[in-house]
């Protein structure tokens, strides 16, 4: 039982930080976009490219959940 919620806790924090991460980046750009003459409305922008941004957070959150669920379980078996 202790693997399963070290696994779960793994997925949960991953898909949070790397949320935190794509949001980020993307509220940085459509401010960035706000002082080009030429480039579209910020919020028409984040309309675009918000099914990009949901594919890449579960592509990246599943890696590095998987990644960070292994490293905990090997140190819980390690330590246990």
């Amino acid at each position: 039982m202790r693997y399963v919620l070290v696994v779960l806790a793994s997925y949960a924090s991953a898909w949070y930080v790397v949320g935190l991460l794509i949001r980020g980046q993307l509220a940085d750009i459509a401010e960035g976009l706000r002082h080009q003459h030429d480039a579209p409305p910020p919020g028409q922008y984040l309309r675009e490219v918000q099914a990009h941004a949901r594919q890449a957070q579960r592509t990246y959150s599943l890696l590095a959940g998987s990644v960070l669920a292994v490293l905990l379980v090997l140190l819980c078996a390690w330590l246990g």
